[in-house]
């Protein structure tokens, strides 16, 4: 009897054992185990999709720069008169005074010059070098004189007077005899006076033009208008092309004088 008690008992330990007992772990195929080297690699790499991986790769585009636009020059008359050289429009300035009566006059070059008050208001153009601008100033201030030349450069004297109006004479052909090359004339000028000389040149020739009285601006201006060369009392230039040129006598005062001028 006690036997059978102790079977019992050691058969129902046995039992309980089993029920209880932790599962058993699967066991793994060698070709299914991940060595750590890759598991390391495959965290590593970025995710990409097939879309990105086609995508041609940017290139840096270069950004050009506006071009800047050449501002045009200002120059102030500081005085009644300019002289000067200009391949591009360029801006003369001078303080007027309302009521006062100016003469703006071209006595030599080819260009044009535009005359606006201080407001703005464009007063009158001058354009050619028989013509000029009188009238009275509209208001006080700054008025602006913008030249444009007529061609790549363009020399030139422009007058600015107060006051002063000035008259050209008729063209006088310079009385050059048959076989010379020079000719003297005299002139009785008023004041504010312009007295072209005609005279027939060739290229490559050169004129050269002489004043007794050295009060005098004389220059000589081209068959097609381009001023060549000028100066007080005396000036001379080479000829670049054959035609009709023009010795220029300007007066700013009343005078006598004798001009020789000479074609070699």
């Amino acid at each position: 009897m006690k036997k059978l008690i102790l079977l019992t008992g050691m058969l129902l330990m046995m039992t309980a054992k089993s029920v209880f007992a932790s599962p058993v772990a699967p066991k793994f195929e060698p070709s299914e185990r991940m060595a750590a080297a890759e598991i390391t690699q495959t965290v590593n790499t970025p995710v990409t999709s097939a879309l990105v991986a086609k995508q041609e790769p940017i290139e840096p585009t270069s950004v050009t720069p506006a071009p800047v636009a050449k501002l045009e020059p200002i120059e102030r008359m500081s005085t009644s008169e300019i002289r000067a050289t200009i391949n591009q429009p360029t801006t003369y300035i001078f303080e007027g005074v309302k009521g006062r009566e100016l003469t703006l006059s071209l006595w030599a070059g080819k260009l044009t010059a535009q005359l606006y008050s201080p407001n703005g208001q464009n007063l009158g153009v001058v354009d050619k070098s028989d013509n000029q601008w009188i009238g009275q100033l509209p208001e006080s201030g700054i008025y602006r004189v913008r030249v444009t030349p007529k061609g790549e450069t363009s020399a030139f004297v422009l007058e600015r007077d107060f006051n002063a109006k000035w008259t050209y004479r008729p063209d006088r052909a310079l009385p050059i005899a048959y076989g010379e090359t020079e000719a003297t004339v005299r002139l009785k000028m008023s004041g504010y006076q312009i007295q072209p000389l005609t005279v027939p040149g060739k290229q490559g020739q050169t004129i050269t033009v002489n004043a007794s009285n050295k009060n005098l601006d004389v220059a000589i201006e081209s068959p097609s208008g381009q001023l060549l060369d000028q100066g007080e009392g005396q000036t001379f230039a080479q000829l670049p092309e054959s035609g009709t040129y023009k010795v220029l006598i300007v007066a700013n005062r009343p005078v006598k004088s004798s001009i020789r001028v000479a074609v070699r």
